[in-house]
């Protein structure tokens, strides 16, 4: 039943394309449904898998509390594998059509939420705790969500701090650190990232699933 699910998709996706040679969709179907076939054992450790949920290469799972990934996500681990972390009794939810570059460290220690069609560059790190109190240097301090909305996209090394709320169809710069909210589609760079233009809503487009 998984195979005639996987294979209906692959022809959906690739074989209605006739403007590529057919040895090309041919080869490009073949690693849709590795990826798809993989992704059932690299994903083990997360608590919730969507259906279609595809992996390049390995990524590291240390799931002690919910980890929830929506559908049609996509971990690219090709280069450095992505890092997903969640502390007992914390939570972190990826969202339908995500794609998540090599390198990228998501660590929940009380909850990170990321909504759908949110795409997450290489090396970008984003946790909700800092780990380390300035002073007392052995002690925890308090954790604060992240939440970062949907059609967001954060390039490159940027860093999401805690208590930070990203939102609807915001841009993130490459190496930028986000340390306040964002609003819904701000273009923020630099450190501390702040407002450097607009995406315009009236043009905007919503990408759509797969």
């Amino acid at each position: 039943m998984a195979i005639a699910m996987m294979l209906r998709t692959v022809q959906a996706k690739f074989l209605r394309d006739h403007s590529l040679p057919i040895s090309t969709l041919i080869g490009r179907g073949l690693r849709y449904v590795w990826e798809l076939g993989s992704a059932r054992w690299r994903l083990r450790n997360a608590s919730l898998v969507g259906a279609h949920a595809r992996t390049l290469g390995s990524p590291r799972i240390d799931n002690a509390g919910i980890l929830t990934l929506g559908s049609h996500v996509l971990l690219r681990s090709v280069n450095v594998p992505v890092e997903l972390a969640v502390s007992p009794g914390a939570m972190l939810t990826i969202g339908d059509g995500c794609r998540l570059n090599y390198g990228c460290s998501i660590a929940a220690t009380h909850e990170v939420r990321i909504g759908n069609h949110v795409r997450i560059g290489t090396y970008v790190n984003i946790a909700d705790s800092d780990f380390h109190d300035l002073h007392r240097r052995g002690v925890r301090p308090p954790s604060q969500a992240v939440v970062i909305e949907n059609h967001v996209w954060i390039g490159g090394k940027a860093c999401i701090t805690k208590g930070v709320r990203i939102g609807y169809g915001a841009v993130v710069g490459m190496g930028a650190v986000v340390t306040r909210d964002v609003p819904p589609f701000a273009i923020v760079a630099g450190v501390p990232a702040r407002i450097i233009g607009q995406v315009d809503p009236l043009q905007f487009e919503p990408e759509q699933l797969p």
